[in-house]
């Protein structure tokens, strides 16, 4: 009896060890995070996109073009729908094109703040999106990011949007 009352509170310790290490986030894990974002756009990996997208998501945005500056606010639900839009739009021209014109995305983490309990952390970035040599968009950002069951999820934030050649 008292050998299976320890080994339940050994195991009880260990599922809390593992609850909240999976809770925790660093800046390895917003840089994985990242990275792996970039890989889902380049695959044109709707599901992926979306999947890291935490349910009290709000985004609040700017945009520049043409036509002036607009301002919105997504939710998740709009925020996923308007990236599945884009992801086919440069799936398709990829496609049509035979490969020879795909929409090039990157970024570039200006800053990491992790919270100091650890379950959060605030990213500011700049990305970009290029076709060919000619750049068609600029996105100047700020990012909220928890981790849950060792998954990163975003909680949205702030950006600005540029977009160019109509």
């Amino acid at each position: 009896m008292l050998g299976k009352l320890l080994l339940m509170a050994v195991l009880g310790v260990v599922a809390l060890f593992v609850y909240e290490n999976g809770r925790t986030i660093d800046e390895s894990h917003v840089r994985e995070h990242y990275r792996q974002q970039l890989e889902a756009l380049r695959n044109f990996d709707e599901e992926c996109i979306c999947a890291g997208i935490a349910d009290e998501y709000s985004l609040r945005m700017v945009e520049r073009g043409a036509s002036g500056a607009t301002s919105t606010t997504l939710d998740g639900a709009q925020s996923c729908e308007m990236s599945r839009k884009s992801l086919r739009f440069a799936q398709q021209l990829s496609t049509q094109t035979g490969g020879l014109l795909t929409i090039e995305a990157d970024y570039d983490l200006k800053s990491i703040r992790i919270a100091p309990d650890g379950r959060s952390a605030v990213v500011e970035a700049t990305s970009t999106a290029k076709v060919g040599d000619t750049l068609v968009s600029r996105v100047r950002g700020r990012e909220q990011l928890s981790r849950s069951f060792w998954r990163v999820r975003s909680h949205g934030g702030e950006a600005r949007v540029w977009s160019y050649g109509g």
